[in-house]
C-alpha cells in the first residue's frame, strides 16, 4: 500500500502513510504497510537519541569510534532493508502483469518533434482546463479549490502568442471560442479527462517527478494549468523524458481499475449486462471485493464507493488508461500524431 521505497519528502508518501493510518482497523494490507512505515520512521531518530544519550554517559575516546560504528551498521540495515523492499515492489508489480522486468535502455530517448508536440499539448490542455475553471466560476457562482481566474480573451492570447491556436483540434478551438459562460454541463465536466492528461503530460515529460496514483482518487487540480500558463511554457524538467515501458505500467494499473469499477456497475446493477460480461464481472468481483483485497480509491475501496463516487472514479481511470495508450505509441514514434487521429484507428 505504501511503497517504502518512495523518498519520505515526497508528498504521495505521506499521503499513503495517512490512507494506511486510516484503514488499518479493517485493511490488513494498510495495517501492515502502517506499522512497517512507522517503524522505520522511527528507527533513525530513536536510534540517533540513544547514541546520543550514551554517549554523554561514556568517558575517554573510544566510545565515540564505538558508537560511530553502531550508527553505521544501523544505516547499512536501514538501507539494506529499504532494497529489499524496493525488490518486491518490483516483483509483486510485474509478476502479477505476467511482463518480465522492464527495459530501461533508450528511456529517454524520444523523437524531438515529438517532445515538442507533447510540450505544446500540456499548454493547449492546461488552457482547457483553465476555461473550464472559468466557466465553473460563471455557472455555479462559487471557486472550486486551487482556481485562478484567467479570462478567456487571456487564455486565447496566450494560444496565439505562442502559436498554438492553429493547434488546436476543431473541438477545442470550438470550446475556447465560445462566449464566457456558454459551456454546457457536459463540456465543463470534460475538465476531469483533461486534468488526467495534464498529468499524464506533465510526468511524462519529466516536469512532475511523480504521478498521483489512481489509489489516492485524483481530482480535479487546477493548479496543474495555471505554474504552466503563468510562465507561458513548460517549467525545467526535473528528469528526462519518461520511458514507454513507465507509461505502460500506468496503462496497466489504470486498465485495472476500469476492469474493477465496471464488475462493480454489474454487481450492483448500474449497467445492462450480456452473457460475456456478466461472467467475466461476477469473476473479478469475486475476487476483489473486500476491505483486504480490493483496490484502493482513497481511504475506501472500490466496494465501498457510493454509485456517484464511482461514476468519478471509472471516468478518471478510463481517461487515464486511454491517454496513457497514447502515449505509449507517441513516445516510441518519430513523428507526433493528435490523440484524436489515434483514437480512430484504435
Amino acid at each position: 500500500m505504501v511503497e517504502t521505497n518512495m523518498p519520505i519528502w515526497r508528498r504521495q508518501f505521506w499521503r499513503s502513510y495517512w490512507i494506511a493510518l486510516r484503514r488499518s482497523g479493517k485493511d490488513r494490507r494498510a495495517r501492515h504497510s502502517a506499522l512497517k512505515i512507522s517503524f522505520l520512521l522511527a528507527y533513525v531518530p530513536a536510534y540517533i537519541a540513544f547514541l546520543l544519550v550514551t554517549l554523554r554517559g561514556q568517558e575517554g575516546a573510544f566510545a565515540i569510534p564505538l558508537y560511530a560504528f553502531l550508527f553505521g551498521t544501523g544505516a547499512i540495515a536501514f538501507l539494506i532493508l529499504r532494497r529489499s523492499h524496493r525488490r518486491q515492489d518490483e516483483l509483486l508489480n510485474f509478476s502479477l502483469t505476467g511482463r518480465g522486468r522492464p527495459d530501461t535502455s533508450g528511456a529517454g530517448d524520444v523523437s524531438p518533434a515529438v517532445r515538442r508536440h507533447l510540450e505544446e499539448r500540456a499548454l493547449i490542455v492546461g488552457s482547457l482546463v483553465a476555461r473550464a475553471g472559468s466557466e465553473m466560476c460563471l455557472r455555479l457562482n462559487e471557486v472550486p479549490p486551487g482556481l485562478e481566474a484567467m479570462a478567456r480573451q487571456n487564455l486565447n492570447t496566450l494560444l496565439r502568442q505562442n502559436g498554438l491556436w492553429d493547434r488546436l483540434e476543431p473541438a477545442e478551438a470550438e470550446l475556447m471560442s465560445a462566449a464566457d459562460g456558454r459551456w454546457s454541463p457536459e463540456q465543463r465536466y470534460e475538465v476531469a479527462k483533461w486534468c488526467e492528461q495534464l498529468r499524464l503530460l506533465r510526468w511524462a515529460l519529466g516536469v512532475d517527478a511523480e504521478l498521483m496514483p489512481l489509489a489516492h482518487f485524483p481530482k480535479v487540480d487546477f493548479s496543474l494549468a495555471y505554474d504552466l500558463l503563468r510562465r507561458h511554457k513548460l517549467p525545467q524538467p526535473s528528469g528526462p523524458t519518461r520511458g514507454c515501458w513507465e507509461i505502460r505500467v500506468e496503462r496497466e494499473i489504470s486498465s485495472g481499475y476500469t476492469a474493477r469499477v465496471v464488475a462493480e456497475f454489474r454487481g450492483r446493477g448500474l449497467m445492462p449486462s450480456t452473457p460475456e460480461l456478466q461472467g467475466w464481472a461476477d469473476q473479478v468481483r469475486g475476487k476483489f471485493l473486500g476491505a483486504s483485497s480490493d483496490y484502493l480509491a482513497g481511504s475506501e475501496t472500490v466496494g465501498e464507493l457510493d454509485d456517484a463516487t464511482l461514476r468519478q472514479l471509472i471516468g478518471i481511470s478510463h481517461a487515464r488508461e486511454r491517454y496513457a495508450a497514447y502515449l505509449v505509441d507517441q513516445l516510441s514514434a518519430e513523428v507526433p500524431f493528435s490523440f484524436a487521429a489515434w483514437s480512430k484507428r484504435v
